[in-house]
């Protein structure tokens, strides 16, 4: 991730510049990262087919780019996770996750 001076943010999306995140147990790609908004691409890494729960502490909006999963939202029903779903949740949403070792997804945290 770089940052100009003009307040542009770029990332090579084909780029390794991975780094753990603790948060998930994943692999994060940031393109941004700041007190107003954080987005990137983020991959499970060694929490391929594990439960990952979250709680969220921003809105968050993600869209699937590739690989597969499911996502429960505050304990209701399953969602199935594919390639071309957006999705939007609000901040203290209690998630949990599980998806494969391809799944991989673009997500903005916004709304601190």
């Amino acid at each position: 991730m770089t940052s100009r001076d003009d307040g542009v943010f770029v990332a090579r999306a084909g780029e390794e510049n991975w780094e753990y995140d603790a948060e998930t147990g994943g692999l994060v790609h940031l393109v941004r990262f700041d007190d107003r908004i954080q987005a990137g691409l983020w991959r499970p890494g060694e929490a391929a087919g594990k439960q990952i729960e979250v709680e969220l502490m921003a809105d968050e909006t993600f869209l699937v780019l590739a690989g597969s999963g499911t996502l429960r939202i505050d304990g209701r029903e399953e969602l199935e996770l594919r390639p071309g779903d957006m999705i939007s949740l609000d901040k203290g949403a209690k998630t949990v996750w599980v998806v494969d070792e391809d799944f991989k997804e673009f997500w903005v945290y916004s709304g601190f």
